[in-house]
């Protein structure tokens, strides 16, 4: 049996990726990264947001997030 997403098609994440989460909660929340020490604010209203992939497994594994996917942000030119 064959996997769409086996270790041939895995890439390793660079700092351009971030892991898009939804907040599973309806409250208001803020959590603070704990590899990044960003700040994150969630809520009923506002329950998705782009986060720094070294601070997603802990936010996932808390059971209030779920991941969505891995999003590769463009190059900004200055």
């Amino acid at each position: 049996m064959t996997s769409c997403c086996g270790p041939a098609s895995t890439k390793p994440l660079t700092e351009r990726h971030r892991i898009r989460v939804r907040y599973l909660g309806g409250r208001p929340v803020q959590v603070v990264g704990p590899a990044t020490k960003l700040q994150y604010a969630f809520s009923g209203r506002d329950r998705e947001k782009l986060i720094d992939p070294r601070d997603a497994y802990r936010l996932v594994s808390s059971g209030g997030f779920q991941p969505l996917g891995v999003v590769e942000a463009e190059e900004q030119h200055g």
